[in-house]
């Protein structure tokens, strides 16, 4: 290295001062305070020092840490995203409670538990797949529609013939949750079992139509009902289709049933 840093200061000409012609050189022991590689200008690195040990592995865990925060930041940034897609996909807004009408200030993780990992509502007519996540029927339908065969929580392999319905002792403590009144004028606190028969007595409230399944076993067919369920499900659904008259048709009814027929046609 000195021999290098010699020749490149002195190419013009020959330091006989340094390294003279017809007498040997005699060579000293290189040390630190060598004043030929150590200029400031043109100093070089020695290749005989060996590197230090523990600030390379020092240096080389801050970098693997560096690199796994950036990872895990995408990857939060990637799931923020498709949530917020999933939920868009939902769009059930206007159909699912909100966790906020809750009457009790439940733990976060109790409130995590009893609501949709899609749209983060209470739970209406909930199902469990296989991997063990628990969501409202129509938000993982639609999202299995759109999005894929897979779970939205862990993106395990999920059909929507694998859907489940929970154990009874979940269902039975979703259905005695206590949750307000939406209405303006009212300030009743009703168990979300008895929340469709309250909702019914505000007719000529807009804000408290807010349809909400109990849950359990999945909906049979009408024509498969005994009369007196029958009878039941008629009530509610023509509930539904006043309410939406008297929201987007001016209380036309007719004209609702008349469209829902020609709607049925078209699908065959």
């Amino acid at each position: 290295n000195c021999w290098s840093v010699m020749h490149r200061k002195f190419s013009s000409a020959p330091c006989e001062a340094y390294f003279p012609r017809n007498a040997t050189m005699e060579w000293h022991p290189h040390t630190p305070s060598c004043d030929i590689c150590h200029t400031p200008r043109r100093g070089l690195k020695r290749k005989g020092r060996e590197p230090n040990v523990q600030l390379s592995k020092k240096l080389k865990t801050v970098l693997d840490r560096a690199r796994q925060a950036r990872q895990r930041k995408k990857r939060a940034q990637a799931r923020t995203s498709s949530k917020e897609v999933m939920k868009q996909i939902a769009n059930c807004s206007k159909i699912h409670l909100s966790t906020k009408l809750l009457a009790v200030d439940f733990p976060a993780h109790f409130v995590k538990s009893i609501s949709c990992q899609i749209c983060e509502h209470i739970l209406a007519d909930p199902v469990e797949t296989n991997c063990k996540h628990v969501f409202c029927r129509i938000c993982i339908l639609r999202c299995l529609k759109v999005m894929g065969s897979y779970c939205p929580s862990c993106r395990y392999p999920c059909f929507p013939t694998d859907l489940e319905s929970p154990v009874k002792s979940f269902l039975s403590i979703l259905n005695s949750l206590m949750v307000k009144c939406p209405a303006q004028e009212c300030n009743e606190e009703v168990s979300l079992e008895k929340y469709n028969h309250h909702v019914a007595s505000h007719k000529d409230s807009k804000e408290t139509f807010v349809h909400i399944n109990k849950g359990g076993r999945p909906r049979q067919h009408l024509l498969s009902l005994t009369r007196r369920a029958q009878k039941h499900r008629l009530r509610e659904l023509k509930l539904q289709v006043k309410a939406f008259a008297d929201k987007e048709e001016g209380g036309d009814v007719k004209s609702v049933c008349l469209t829902l027929f020609l709607l049925a046609l078209r699908a065959r």
